[in-house]
């Protein structure tokens, strides 16, 4: 290995570091259809809708479980929210539905990166 070989490992080794921190955190995923399902479970809570809320949450579900088989760990974060929020509704708690619902939209917030100025 020459000198430029053995600086350009130890660059992309020093960035690959500094990128860890934010393992856990939605940095490049897509969250929009998971948000857009959230929105609909919040406004059919508002509304009261049992039914319609435990079919939105089971798609929100299946829609996750798609991507969690690419390895996300921040759906691993935000399922069991979502899995709380039904039962929850099941129950006829539909304020603390609302509230795992606003919790589990926290977790598909992209993370604030330290290599790009974050904020």
């Amino acid at each position: 290995m020459n000198l430029k070989q053995i600086f350009a490992a130890l660059l992309f080794s020093l960035f690959s570091l500094t990128t860890v921190h934010a393992a856990g955190n939605p940095v490049g995923e897509d969250f929009t259809m998971l948000l857009a399902l959230c929105d609909d479970m919040l406004e059919l809570a508002q509304k009261r809708n049992n039914q319609g809320f435990v079919e939105t949450v089971d798609a929100a579900l299946r829609l996750s479980e798609a991507q969690r088989r690419d390895n996300s760990m921040a759906i691993d974060r935000l399922r069991p929210k979502l899995r709380s929020a039904k039962k929850a509704v099941k129950g006829g708690d539909f304020d603390a539905g609302i509230g795992f619902v606003e919790e589990a939209k926290v977790l598909m917030k992209p993370a604030a990166s330290d290599w790009d100025g974050g904020s």
